[in-house]
């Protein structure tokens, strides 16, 4: 199961599982992620959940900024909308999230490598 982890100096302080297609992310008491933080907006962003058109079963995350006052960031770069992949490092307000997906990845287990 995907989830958002916040991390505070390296360390794991509360993780939330995606669920839904569609999970709201901000300040207002009716987000799914409720973040108590100023610098956060009242809906500021969303993570929306496709089905992979290229692997049935699989999923494909993205990262929506809800038009916030001081935009989401995916590693480092503000972003309107984005594809999201594991271990990807998200920044809302002042806010650090790991994205987990939780997917295996059979191509991985499938792989040719020539040397």
């Amino acid at each position: 199961m995907a989830y958002l982890a916040l991390i505070v100096e390296d360390v794991v302080i509360n993780k939330w599982e995606i669920t839904d297609e569609v999970v709201i992310i901000g300040r207002a008491k009716d987000c799914d992620i409720q973040i108590d933080d100023q610098s956060v907006s009242s809906k500021h962003a969303r993570v929306v959940v496709e089905a992979d058109p290229y692997l049935e079963g699989a999923s494909v995350y993205f990262l929506e900024d809800l038009k916030s006052t001081n935009g989401t960031e995916l590693n480092g770069k503000k972003v309107k909308r984005e594809k999201i992949m594991d271990s990807d490092m998200l920044k809302i307000g002042f806010n650090q999230f790991r994205f987990v997906s939780g997917q295996h990845n059979p191509l991985e287990e499938t792989a040719v490598i020539v040397n």
